[in-house]
Parts: structure tokens; sequence; C-alpha cells
């Protein structure tokens, strides 16, 4: 039975590994990648057509990334385009708030990433190596207190 144990927790923990892993690359490529697109809008003042800005002239490189957000509908809720020689982007002034708060905060970096990348492997890679260990101390102790 303590095999079954080990193996359901160290399948449950992978699980729950993976699941984090995948939340901080998402917070990361939010932040890093078009959160660092709607920062520029926003230090622009590109908040009404009149003053829409391309990529270029927001220094950024539009990268496949930030054009396939854009595509979707979450970035759209947010930035608007407009039609021309080239696609011109703002933020219309209502929706400016809800831009920083998704968006801004602090300044994520590739570093910060990795680094707390590390720290989930190395975190569950212990876990992994000593739960089965203190499960089955911790059961012991409840077994031996209640009786069972």
């Amino acid at each position: 039975m303590n095999q079954t144990i080990d193996f359901a927790t160290g399948v449950i923990f992978q699980g729950i590994f993976i699941g984090v892993v995948i939340a901080v690359l998402t917070v990361g490529y939010n932040k890093l990648i078009i959160g660092r697109f709607v920062k520029a809008l926003i230090a622009a003042k590109a908040n009404h057509p009149a003053f829409a800005k391309t990529f270029g002239e927001l220094n950024i490189r539009g990268s496949i990334f930030i054009k396939f957000a854009l595509r979707g509908v979450m970035l759209k809720k947010i930035v608007a385009e407009l039609e021309g020689e080239e696609i011109r982007y703002y933020i219309p002034e209502d929706k400016l708030y809800r831009a920083g708060r998704m968006y801004g905060g602090k300044d994520v970096d590739v570093l910060m990433l990795a680094s707390v990348l590390l720290v989930l492997f190395l975190f569950f890679g212990i876990l992994l190596l000593y739960f089965p260990a203190l499960w089955t101390g911790l059961s012991n102790i409840f077994r031996d207190t209640f009786g069972g």
C-alpha cells in the first residue's frame, strides 16, 4: 500500500508542479512580452485614435507573440487598432485603468523568471524525494496516537 501512496502522491505533486510552471510561464509571457507593448502604448500616451502608434514608433519589434496576442480576446479588450498603410495601436482612455492593472506593476525580467523556475524545480524535487518518508512518519504518529 505504501508504494501506491508513494506513486499517487508523486503523480499529484508532478501535476501540481506542471500547473505551477505553466502559471509562472504565463505570467512571464504577459509581463515580458505583452506588458512591454501595453506599457509602451501608455508611456507614449496613445490613448486616442489621433495618437495611435505603430510598432516602430514604440521602438518595439512586432513579434509574432504580440501579433498573436492581438488576435486574441484579452488584449483586444484593451488595445484598439487603426487600419491604414501600417497598423497603428492605441488604448482607449476608458481602458487605461484596466490596462495598467493587468499589465502594469513591477517589471519582470528573464533572470527573475529563470530564478523562480529554478527554485520551483528544487522545491518540488526535494518534496518528491522526502515526502514519502514524511508521509510514513506522520501516518505512524497518527496511528500510534489515535490507534488504528
